[in-house]
């Protein structure tokens, strides 16, 4: 009895940090990026425009949180908002943000715009 309760403690500390070691893929929400801090090659985040704050920042959010975007990336290069044909309002798919270590948890940089909805 004293193993298999050991066995099912072990267990239950485990599964959680292995969870907490994965890195970001496939489609992820705004709080999980934040709480992975953007660590992952393979995944996009659908997101919402809410606000422009200048050619190149934008307030984006989804029903987690919110952020401001750094452009949208194209051949190392951050591109304006409007000169990808987004505007406030627009549902974008954004794919593999990096995190702004800089700016903590309020920046995403150098994501790629997957799609426009």
């Amino acid at each position: 009895m004293k193993k298999a309760v050991a066995v099912a403690l072990l267990i239950f500390m485990l599964v959680p940090l292995a969870a907490c070691s994965k890195t970001l893929s496939g489609s992820v929400t705004v709080k999980e990026w934040l709480d992975k801090k953007g660590e992952g090659t393979d995944f996009t985040l659908t997101v919402k425009v809410v606000e422009l704050v200048n050619p190149y920042y934008a307030r984006v959010e989804d029903a987690t949180g919110s952020v401001l975007l750094f452009g949208l990336w194209e051949n190392g290069e951050p591109k304006a908002f409007e000169e990808k044909g987004v505007a406030v309002g627009d549902t974008i798919v954004i794919k593999n943000p990096v995190y702004n270590v800089y700016e903590g948890n309020v920046e995403m940089k150098e994501a790629a715009l997957a799609e426009k909805k």
